[in-house]
């Protein structure tokens, strides 16, 4: 090893040891610890000093960039820990390689790359490293590349969710809360009940000691309240949300689309449990388990935000203030998509007071019909300040493709030559209808039970699994081709198996 270097490993050592538990650390705060000065080069009189540009050079390499306009986009949030005043431009960075680093500086430079890449690795960190963008047709080719970055960004994944899932369990059960996870993964992605889901785990791992379904359902019944359900889902979601943003960069640069649902869960027998909730009749029954979900409706990123359980006693506008609040501590929001369940005065206002622009359909009132009579011939038409109860908002009259006309209620300022572009805007809601469709057909768990409890669990826990799948994607892609992918790499069906194939390298807990 070369006796320069020395002194720079124990450094960084040091700087590693102090990160504790701490799993995700950026390249750039590592190399804030750093002292190069041991590297002499004459400082001259420049906007960045000596140390600053070496640093940017490692930086560079580390993070594996060969293009400057990569280079400037990562280092948005980052020139400041590598005492940078400003982002120099690629002609700085040229002259000053040229000029002030000679060849044997530029090998120690490489050298403190590859011991920042192998401590890190040795350590078990994870760095936000964005890989030079590989060619697609080679990586569709190589069937083994894929599959390992799958299954180590997959086993990320569970090392990072699993144990913040709490199951009571007492100390001398044949179980752990891992056990218990791995067979409600797989009865999820089979879409089966939960005994039947457990005999079928059972002849796929022989070996393995499984439990039954009446064990599986015991545990989970063992939750004290919806609020503890509830608030373990916001954790986990918490948790994502800070792992995304603090290594990949995502969620935290720009405004997103989101869309808000009331979404339906069929309730069949009669109505003993509080939480069932009247409404029209739709697929047999007039009966509801409902939810208000929020999701980002942006392409690569349809993350489910925010699953509130709504009681018939609750207020729709109320529960959605408490979730604008929530979401908002979690992104910028750009958009909000709504349907028609939310154009009342009441959900307008709470719109207005949280300063969100909106986009929703409305209901025909015999106001917006005669509306209708006086735009036969238009094809499109605003009416300014239309009053929804005591709240003014724009209403939109708009022909659709075949000539049908359509109504909105919006904020937003669109002119009336473009107001059919309305029509694209508001489809980026069907986002949430995708979600909707991959939680109920690839992360369905069925049941007839009438415990609210259980059922609130498999919801809770369909709608974490979309959430894990979405994230993992999200490293697949970023990983592989340095950008977030905008259709998903690997597919619903094989995370959840890779998911619960991985046994090893994660952290029991509960048990």
């Amino acid at each position: 090893m070369n006796t320069t270097l020395k002194p720079i490993e124990e450094e960084l050592k040091k700087v590693f040891d102090s990160l504790g538990s701490e799993r995700w650390v950026k390249v750039s705060f590592i190399l804030s610890k750093l002292n190069l000065s041991f590297i002499e080069i004459e400082q001259r009189e420049s906007a960045y000093s000596v140390e600053s540009m070496l640093k940017l050079y490692v930086y560079k390499k580390v993070k594996g960039i060969a293009r400057y306009p990569l280079l400037i986009k990562e280092l948005e949030n980052d020139y400041e820990l590598l005492g940078l005043s400003s982002i120099p431009t690629k002609q700085n960075l040229n002259h000053f390689l040229k000029t002030k680093v000679n060849k044997p500086t530029l090998e120690i430079l490489d050298l403190i790359s590859e011991k920042v890449l192998t401590i890190a690795t040795q350590r078990g960190i994870i760095l936000d490293i964005g890989l030079v963008k590989k060619d697609i047709k080679d990586f569709k080719d190589n069937k083994r590349e894929q599959r390992k970055v799958a299954k180590d960004s997959t086993r990320v994944i569970k090392k990072l969710i699993y144990p913040q899932i709490q199951i009571e369990i007492g100390k001398n059960s044949r179980f752990t809360t891992n056990d218990l996870l791995d067979v409600f993964v797989h009865i999820a992605q089979t879409h089966d009940f939960a005994n039947n889901g457990c005999a079928s785990f059972k002849d796929l791992y022989e070996t393995a000691d499984v439990p039954d379904g009446d064990t599986l359902l015991y545990h989970i019944k063992k939750f004290k309240s919806r609020n503890e359900l509830k608030k373990a889902f916001d954790k986990i979601t918490d948790i994502m949300f800070s792992f995304a943003k603090k290594n990949y960069s995502l969620l935290n640069r720009r405004k997103l689309d989101i869309a808000y649902d009331i979404h339906k869960i069929p309730y069949y027998g009669n109505k003993s449990d509080e939480y069932v909730k009247g409404s029209k009749p739709e697929r047999g029954t007039s009966y509801f388990y409902q939810f208000l979900t929020c999701d980002i409706v942006t392409a690569g990123k349809r993350f489910t935000l925010d699953i509130i359980p709504v009681h018939p006693f609750d207020s729709v506008e109320e529960l959605l203030q408490e979730s604008l609040k929530k979401v908002k501590t979690k992104i910028r929001i750009n958009r909000a998509f709504l349907d028609r369940g939310f154009s009342n005065s009441k959900c307008i206002k709470v719109l207005r007071n949280e300063n969100v622009d909106y986009l929703m359909p409305i209901t025909k009132s015999p106001t917006i019909k005669q509306w209708y009579d006086k735009s036969e011939e238009c094809k499109a038409r605003l009416i300014e300040g239309f009053k929804v109860g005591d709240e003014l908002t724009n209403l939109y009259l708009v022909d659709d493709s075949q000539g049908i006309k359509r109504c909105f209620v919006t904020n937003l300022n669109v002119p009336v030559l473009l107001s059919h572009h309305m029509f694209k805007i508001y489809g980026k809601r069907w986002g949430i209808e995708t979600g909707y469709r991959l939680k109920a057909q690839d992360y369905r768990i069925r049941t007839t039970s009438k415990n609210y409890t259980l059922r609130l669990f498999y919801f809770l826990f369909s709608a974490m699994l979309y959430n894990l799948w979405v994230l993992t994607n999200i490293l697949v892609g970023v990983n592989l081709y340095g950008e977030v992918p905008i259709k998903p790499i690997i597919t619903a069906k094989r995370f959840s198996i890779i998911l619960y194939k991985i046994k090893e390298d994660y952290i029991e807990s509960g048990g």
